[in-house]
């Protein structure tokens, strides 16, 4: 028995997510939901067996999600998702297998990279190899939801710099019916902030100065992120560099910039993913509790 990570995903929280349409959103939870399976399976089987794990997942998928409570329109994009998910395992199994032969195959690079491969195999082929899959729409679909992935450049993240920011503000990666939404959702979590007094109002409009000058403060705000992404507030996926640009916009801070970045790479968000006897656990714990009213 590999028992190489004692990280265990809730199975009242795995239950709820599924029976929900929670991880069927978009190609990320669907892959997000693959991958706590496969960890089930490789740390906790007694044979160590994962041969059959991608036939058998494709398999699953085959049969469409009917739950009565989920609304029509939401169960028939669960579906349209399920079968491409389907499509891609059967069609180019080795974009699965690649990401399954990883050892970090849980953390957000590995799963972007994924994505990225899928998009790239998508654009050589034609609509007509299927069409119940709508190639097309698929491209279309997957570059709105994760056009800044596909234009990375091969640079660093650290020194990673846009020529021109997508976002400039933090408001506009909130989710929300539209821009007003978003930013009444954004004046919610700032008065969250200011009432626990993590923040406190600065002379220049629109700042606010971070109370937290000590070591913790950088693990509290990259908790608060990371919080803010688990409970499906985030709708955008960036970069650290973008990430802390955008908390920059609002927030004055004592933090290096360095250091910063490096608080939103996708490997020290994972970190937060830990059970509750871990330090990293409180921080979470606590941004669950501030956010609980957004």
């Amino acid at each position: 028995m590999n028992l190489h990570s004692n990280l265990q995903y809730p199975l009242f929280k795995y239950l709820l997510e599924e029976f929900t349409g929670k991880f069927y959103e978009n190609e990320l939870t669907c892959l997000n939901r693959m991958l706590i399976l496969y960890h089930n399976r490789l740390s906790f089987s007694i044979d160590d067996d994962t041969s059959g794990f991608l036939d058998e997942f494709a398999t699953y998928l085959e049969t469409p999600v009917s739950y009565w409570w989920i609304p029509a329109y939401k169960r028939m994009h669960i579906n349209r998702l399920r079968a491409r998910i389907k499509f891609a395992a059967q069609s180019n199994r080795e974009i699965f297998q690649n990401l399954l032969s990883r050892p970090d195959y849980s953390t957000f690079g590995a799963k972007r990279q994924t994505i990225k491969d899928i998009y790239q195999w998508l654009l050589t082929l034609s609509g007509e190899v299927d069409p119940a899959i709508d190639v097309s729409g698929w491209k279309m679909d997957l570059n709105a939801r994760f056009n800044q992935i596909f234009h990375e450049t091969k640079e660093t993240e650290e020194n990673k710099l846009p020529r021109k920011p997508a976002f400039e503000h933090f408001y506009q990666i909130l989710k929300g019916k539209n821009e007003q939404g978003k930013q009444d959702k954004f004046g919610r979590l700032i008065d969250m902030l200011l009432r626990e007094q993590w923040i406190t109002a600065a002379e220049k409009p629109g700042i606010y100065q971070f109370r937290n000058s000590g070591t913790g403060g950088r693990l509290q705000l990259a908790a608060l992120y990371y919080t803010l992404d688990k409970q499906g507030h985030i709708d955008r996926q960036l970069s650290a560099p973008q990430i802390a640009a955008l908390f920059n916009s609002w927030l004055s801070h004592e933090i290096s910039p360095k250091s910063f970045i490096k608080a939103f790479q996708a490997e020290e968000l994972d970190t937060f993913n830990c059970s509750s006897n871990r330090p990293r656990h409180k921080y979470v714990a606590e941004c669950k509790l501030l956010l609980r009213d957004l």
